[in-house]
């Protein structure tokens, strides 16, 4: 029985080993993802920031409306597209 615990614990020490060897390696090869999921850690934050405080949205929008108001619907028929596109796939999705 001691002979078997002892292996036990040797093939244990081996895997730990192995364990920490391969976090190394992992850490080294995501490293240079840092900088990018950083950024985009950025922009998701920012999308919360903005959805989060809707009259701001409101007031952004209705200061564009004013100052540009062709421009404006270009992009509120952007906006319209993009809308049904989203219904569109979704329903092609669900079924």
């Amino acid at each position: 029985m001691n002979r078997r615990l002892v292996a036990i614990e040797t093939k244990r020490a081996r895997l730990l080993e192995r364990a920490a060897r391969e976090r190394e390696q992992l850490a080294q090869a995501l490293q240079s993802l840092a900088q990018p999921l950083a950024f985009a850690d950025r922009c998701v934050n920012a999308v919360r920031y903005v959805v989060s405080r809707p009259p701001l949205v409101a007031a952004a929008v209705f200061v564009f409306a004013l100052l540009r108001p062709r421009r404006a619907i270009k992009w509120a028929w952007r906006a319209f597209g993009l809308w049904q596109g989203y219904r569109w796939l979704t329903r092609k999705i669900a079924v």
